[in-house]
């Protein structure tokens, strides 16, 4: 069953434990950033936006290179919840999931997104919640049913959709995914030079 799916890229964070904007920082001669855009945009979907922070004149340029919309969040420093509610507002309500992907996961693969929109596509119910887990632990990206769309925007704070998975376990879809690779950011300077050791000079 072919379903509809958005994608939301958030990239309005603080990157407080960088100490400085992250995605504009050179990734294997492009910016951070441009990666996420660019496996997003493979996808070719109607409805993507990013969700922007400053300097919102590079980012904003970045995003469009893609074709992806950017939205700008003048109101990221109340936290993550305010990105999501930001994004939904420019998302199609005829939606049956939404995919969140993280503007700083550059490694992220296109096999991955599509395994979970495939696994989404093949529930009966949009009250699913597609989760990808490696060797235990849970990951972002995550795809939420259309369901979940009140929820995800009565959000607050910078948990994201964290709680909504704590709370409704028995919703949640578990993607099994072998590659941890995919699911490195950058949080730290050392997390920026350890993505940089993988992409070529």
């Amino acid at each position: 069953m072919k379903k509809r799916i958005g994608i939301v890229i958030l990239a309005a964070g603080q990157a407080s434990r960088m100490g400085m904007q992250k995605l504009l920082l050179p990734l294997g001669g492009q910016p951070l950033l441009a990666h996420v855009l660019q496996t997003a945009a493979s996808l070719s979907l109607p409805d993507c936006v990013a969700v922007i922070g400053e300097p919102q004149a590079e980012l904003a340029a970045v995003c469009r290179r893609y074709s992806v919309q950017p939205v700008y969040n003048p109101n990221r420093q109340a936290g993550q919840a305010t990105s999501v509610h930001l994004a939904l507002r420019h998302l199609s309500v005829e939606l049956d999931g939404v995919l969140f992907m993280l503007g700083d996961q550059p490694l992220v693969s296109l096999p991955l997104i599509r395994a979970l929109i495939d696994r989404f596509a093949c529930l009966d119910d949009n009250r699913h919640i597609v989760v990808p887990y490696c060797n235990g632990q849970r990951h972002n990206p995550v795809l939420f049913g259309a369901s979940w769309r009140g929820h995800l925007a009565a959000l607050q704070g910078d948990r994201g959709g964290r709680r909504i998975i704590d709370e409704n376990m028995e919703w949640v879809i578990r993607l099994d995914w072998d590659d941890e690779i995919a699911f490195l950011d950058a949080d730290t300077r050392e997390d920026y030079e350890f993505l940089c050791a993988k992409f070529p000079k």
